[in-house]
Parts: C-alpha cells; structure tokens; sequence
C-alpha cells in the first residue's frame, strides 16, 4: 500500500504560514491567498474591468410566436476599445428582473435549451469568443485580448472567463437583468472557463461548470472512471497541456507535472492545488456540477472527490445546501437533463423555491474519498453507523 498523503486532495484550511483556519471570518483571507496562487502558477495574471465598455444592439426581434426576445448585442470594451465581440440574448418579453445567465457559446446555444431557461423567467447571453480569444493554439494570440493587453500572463481559459465578465459588466446596465442573481455556466472547456470566471468574479451568484474535466472541477491527482480510481483513464494535465493539444489553455508549466501520454501518475502530487480547491474558492456563493457517468473526458471519480472534499469549505460556512453535483447516464455533452438541474439549483438558491430534481448536495453522511481531512468545524453526530468514514490506507494509481 502506498502510505503517501501527497497524493490525497490537498486540504484547503492550511494557512501559507502553517496552522488550520478555525473560523468562518479567516475564510476571505484564505481565499485570496489561493486566488494568487492559481494567478500565479494556474491561469496566469489577468487584466483587471476595464474603465471602457459599451453594448449596441445590432437586432433585436420576438421569437417563439412572440413568447421571446432575441438580441444581438456588439460589446466594445479594453484600454481602446479594441476587444470586440458578440453577444446572444434570450430574455422574456416584457418588463420585470430575471435571472441572468451567461454561457461562451457563441452561435452554437441550442434554442430549444434557451426557451426552456426563459419560460423560467431567466435570460440567456451567449457570447462569441472567436474574434477576441480564438479557440487555436496559435491563433489565440492573433485575438484581442491577447494584443490589448500585452504585459499580462493569462492564457486562453482566462482570457474567456474575463470575456465572461465583461459581458456582467454589460448587464449591470440592463434593466431585465436581477444583479444578485448572475449565473456563469459553460461545458467541457467553456466549463473549465466559467469555473476561472467564478473563482475571480463576485458577482457570480452560482458558478456551474458542466464536464469541465482536467484544468475543471476534475482532481489533478486522482483519476478513474464512474467505477473508481485507476479504473479507466480521462484526459490529464500533461496530456492536456502537450504542445500538440491545449497548451494554450493554462500555463504552460503545468504541463512538467504531468506525462504526454498520461498512462500513469507522475508529478501530479507536487501541485500546491487541485481542483477542490478551485471549487472552494467559490463558497459561500452557489457552485452546481452536471456530469455525466460515461463522459470519458470528465474523470469521474476525480470530479467526485474533488466536488466531496469542495464540499468541505461549505460545511464549514454553514452552507452545504450551496454546494452541488447531479450525475446522468451519458457522455459528453451539456443536455436539457443537465439544464433542467442547473435552473433548478439556481432557483432553489436564488429565489428560495422548493427542490424538483434530484441532485445532490454536500452532506456529512457522505462516504468520503480521495483525503483524510476534514473541516475544522463542529465534528457531525453520526446517526447511522454505516454512513461512518473509516480512514483506510490509499493504493494511489
């Protein structure tokens, strides 16, 4: 048995200077700290809001037998104005707040999802983000954020995410849109950026990355799939950043911890982070995953743990209601399933209404995996014997 506790998820209450935070108030402090971490060694630097941002409306018109509105709306933002880029809305027709979410799915947002999400009272914003962030190892740097600001490190995920957060600054300015309520969502890649987006803008009300895989909300460290750790393989971090694939997405240093054919563990253990952590630097505010089992991209036992040992900073806050996963039969792909859980959760969280799907929230009677840790808060009474961790030792990959 290998004994190595470097390989477990990395617990998110260490202070830098050594010692546990105990209390709810040292929980800021901590996440800023992880928040220049991941700055520094992760997503690299990004840009801060710019002073200059503008929205025209290049169309507008009644969809869905006039039950819609569609816009089409050029935002024109950077030192000069030289990011520009487009934006797809969905909102309901008439006047009254709704729940904005915004999603990097340019032109490609299926509409039947979007009338579901606006019968419910939110709006849609679909933005493009191959004119300012292109999706291409090379070609990325040929965009406009990348040209705009120079001097910065960011790489492709953070350059959508901050595209994520422009379009925010934009509905700040709209009356349709309810401020306190901004859900940023993506899928797979996009997941990955809505996460970065999350991590680094407040506004955020609920953060829901879908399938956001390696450099998401899957571990780093611990990989497998829906059967477990070490069964099956899903995309890591050295795979991932090989100058072949997505070097382009993060720094590209991430790529030595990590092998180019990612058969085995390497150096994935030395991370000062995983994704639990990225997880957590969104509490108290509301996080929901949509997974799905057979997806081979998202490393499902990884995304697992990562979500169980997340869940431990919202325990200790007081809100384990905010944190949340749903898993579905199926592979690789954002589906109404998947929707109907997110809209659900945000209503839940958002509006104070009742529960009507199945997804799962953090509890202290889960089985938990992946670390030995826990939470410095107040130690659970368990009711059920069965429900009891018992710490075994790891045979880690």
């Amino acid at each position: 048995m290998d004994k190595d506790r470097s390989w477990e998820l990395p617990d998110p209450f260490l202070k830098p200077g050594g010692g546990r935070i105990t209390k709810k108030e040292e929980w800021r402090a901590q996440r800023e700290y992880y928040k220049k971490l991941l700055e520094e060694r992760f997503y690299g630097k990004m840009p801060p809001r710019p002073d200059k941002l503008s929205g025209e409306r290049l169309l507008t018109q009644k969809i869905w037998k006039d039950d819609g509105l569609y816009e089409k709306v050029r935002i024109q933002t950077g030192p000069h104005g030289e990011i520009r880029y487009n934006v797809h809305v969905f909102r309901p027709v008439g006047e009254g707040k709704t729940i904005p979410v915004i999603i990097p799915a340019g032109t490609f947002f299926d509409e039947d999802i979007a009338q579901m999400a606006v019968k419910q009272n939110f709006s849609v914003m679909s933005f493009e983000i191959q004119e300012a962030a292109p999706d291409d190892r090379e070609k990325y740097k040929e965009g406009s954020c990348y040209k705009a600001y120079p001097g910065y490190s960011w790489r492709a995920l953070a350059m959508w995410a901050w595209l994520q957060s422009r379009v925010i600054d934009w509905l700040e300015t709209q009356e349709f849109a309810d401020m306190e309520k901004v859900v940023v969502t993506g899928h797979s890649r996009m997941g990955k950026a809505a996460l970065c987006c999350g991590i680094y803008d407040e506004r955020a009300a609920v953060t829901a990355p879908a399938g956001s895989g390696c450099g998401g909300m899957a571990s780093l460290r611990l990989n497998g799939s829906r059967l477990g750790e070490g069964i099956g393989r899903a995309e890591r971090i050295g795979v991932m950043l090989h100058p072949g694939n997505f070097c382009y997405w993060l720094l590209e240093e991430m790529a030595a911890y990590g092998t180019a054919d990612g058969m085995a563990a390497y150096r994935e253990n030395e991370i000062p982070f995983d994704a639990n952590i990225l997880g957590a630097c969104i509490a108290p505010r509301g996080l929901v995953l949509a997974e799905g089992l057979d997806d081979i991209w998202i490393n499902a036992f990884g995304t697992q743990a990562a979500w169980l040992a997340a869940g431990e900073v919202y325990e200790f806050l007081g809100v384990p209601e905010k944190c949340a996963i749903h898993y579905r039969e199926g592979g690789h792909e954002y589906n109404v399933e998947d929707w109907a859980v997110v809209l659900d959760f945000c209503r839940v969280i958002l509006n104070g209404e009742d529960k009507k799907t199945n997804y799962k929230i953090v509890s202290n009677k889960e089985v938990k995996c992946g670390y030995s840790w826990r939470n410095p808060g107040p130690k659970p009474v368990e009711s059920d014997p069965k429900t009891v961790y018992r710490q075994k030792e790891w045979s880690f990959l």
